[in-house]
């Protein structure tokens, strides 16, 4: 019955999505479609006037047209083996009327673990305002909540740490995890200001928390696994990320051994040069900002997935700090194959630095 239920989301959520959009803007190959186009909704927009604060911004803006929360982990059990793990909750402006039926508000969540044989994933749907999905202060205890269904993030405060994340995965997969802050919030950009194009035309207010410590227990349908890692989580909230000549891009969230974290991303442009952009964040939590002058990357080599070539091998260069690593992916099929299909997968690093992160690749 679970399974009937959610594909009638699925079906219910697409009409949704479709009716939103104009002709010209249904979803294309691209990750999530039109759905990050900015003219799909009349929408908020980022600027550099607006001041990321916490914890209040850790909650939704619903009058942005997109947003997600974003939570990507390496995790081992005791003998060393690797499971990599996403678990993300979009929110949508549906371009609906409010309603005893839905806010307008339409809400996907994500759900992936990946051993090196097997691969779980599944996504799931929900209309806002009718009690199936929201982020929000729980009412007894005022501590931050997101939560789809069952799958659910529940804080000890309004901040997001300490957590517990609960989830499952086409009810074959049971994930249960403790998620601990050791550093602090890293603003992207101008003071959380991100901008997406060289033309300056579209970003986002964007942050990370790449500093989280989780322990938790993985119930496979073969096996109970305790295991812990290391975490990294974004939320970010626009009107739009990108545009009908947006061909996709390209993400990395990177811990170095030696304590600091990369994030670097590139849209990939039909019309404008394509651009890179990042932080390069200390072992204590300080940033500095990345522009393209200051990231060197190529790609080493492509592999073919459902008959579609993706770079999953990089060599990044930032020459000004004395970075020049290689980055693999963890295995060669990482592809989540939802309703808009993307790559999302673990990655090791070698070079002068060695370490563990995730790519996302998409548009390919």
């Amino acid at each position: 019955m679970a399974k009937w239920i959610r594909l009638l989301n699925v079906i219910l959520l697409t009409s949704l999505v479709l009716t939103a959009c104009s002709e010209a803007d249904k979803p294309s190959s691209g990750m999530y479609g039109g759905l990050l186009n900015q003219e799909n909704f009349s929408s908020a927009k980022a600027h550099t006037e607006l001041k990321i604060k916490f914890p209040q911004d850790h909650l939704s803006h619903p009058e942005f047209a997109i947003e997600w929360w974003y939570l990507t982990a390496n995790l081992f059990d005791q003998q060393g083996n690797q499971y990599p793990l996403q678990w993300t909750l979009f929110r949508f402006s549906g371009g609906v009327t409010d309603s005893n039926w839905s806010d307008g508000q339409l809400y996907m969540s994500h759900g992936k673990l990946s051993s090196k044989t097997d691969d779980w994933f599944e996504e799931v749907f929900a209309r806002g305002g009718v009690g199936n999905a929201d982020v929000s202060l729980a009412a007894n205890s005022n501590a931050f909540t997101a939560y789809l269904d069952d799958w659910q993030w529940r804080s000890e405060s309004a901040d997001l740490f300490p957590a517990t994340l609960n989830f499952n995965l086409n009810e074959d997969v049971n994930i249960r995890l403790t998620m601990k802050a050791s550093g602090p919030y890293v603003l992207h950009g101008e003071n959380g200001y991100s901008i997406k194009l060289s033309n300056h035309q579209h970003a986002s207010m964007y942050y990370s928390q790449p500093f989280i410590d989780i322990t938790g227990v993985i119930e496979l349908p073969t096996a109970k696994i305790e295991v812990s890692g290391q975490g990294w989580f974004d939320h970010e909230w626009s009107a739009g990320l990108s545009d009908q000549a947006t061909e996709g891009w390209d993400w990395f969230s990177l811990h170095l051994q030696d304590g600091r974290k990369l994030m670097l991303y590139q849209v990939r442009h039909g019309q404008l040069r394509n651009s890179w952009f990042g932080s390069l964040i200390s072992s204590n939590g300080d940033k500095t900002h990345l522009t393209e002058q200051d990231i060197v990357a190529s790609i080493n080599g492509y592999s073919e997935i459902d008959g579609v070539k993706i770079p999953l091998n990089w060599s990044i260069s930032l020459p000004q700090y004395q970075i020049d690593i290689r980055v693999s992916a963890f295995k060669k099929d990482q592809y989540n194959r939802g309703m808009f299909p993307y790559y999302e997968g673990a990655v090791s690093i070698e070079g002068s630095h060695k370490g563990l992160g995730f790519m996302e690749l998409t548009g390919y």
